[in-house]
């Protein structure tokens, strides 16, 4: 029996249907999200490099959802592990666009970067509160720290 908390699956899958929405809107829906929400000019001379980098993105939303929706109903610690990681990947790419993007100026409004660190936030509580609680529990039972 896994001493990590229930909520760990609820919120993995839950990310992990949130994710498969954002496939779909940078996938299928790109060419209207793009223009009409983002604010990109797809018709300029960047604009299929734009397409291809939004539809890019939207694939890895399927997989990351695929296999977020897959690890909290078949494995809490692969969804916790999962749930610490993508973070971590986010603040690597915020780093990366910091670095290569200092000097350039951007056209597109992108308002999915709130919702993100909703995201992100949402993450990074649930590992807190996830290692707190399965912490309190071996405390509880009288596990010593040693002890698996």
């Amino acid at each position: 029996m896994t001493q990590l908390p229930r909520f760990v699956s609820l919120v993995a899958v839950s990310l992990g249907c949130f994710d498969v929405v954002r496939g779909l809107v940078h996938t299928v829906l790109v060419g209207n999200v793009g223009v009409e929400i983002a604010g990109l000019d797809l018709a300029g001379a960047t604009g299929l490099d734009q397409l291809t980098l939004m539809v890019a993105f939207g694939y890895s939303n399927f997989i990351t959802g695929a296999a977020l929706i897959y690890l909290g109903m078949t494995s809490r610690p692969g969804a916790l592990v999962m749930l610490a990681i993508i973070p971590l990947a986010l603040i690597v790419a915020g780093a990366s666009i910091g670095y290569w993007g200092s000097g350039l100026v951007g056209q597109g409004s992108f308002p999915g970067a709130d919702n993100m660190r909703v995201y992100a936030l949402v993450c990074v509580l649930t590992v807190v509160s996830a290692i707190v609680v399965r912490w309190r529990r071996r405390r509880r039972v009288g596990f010593s720290p040693g002890e698996a």
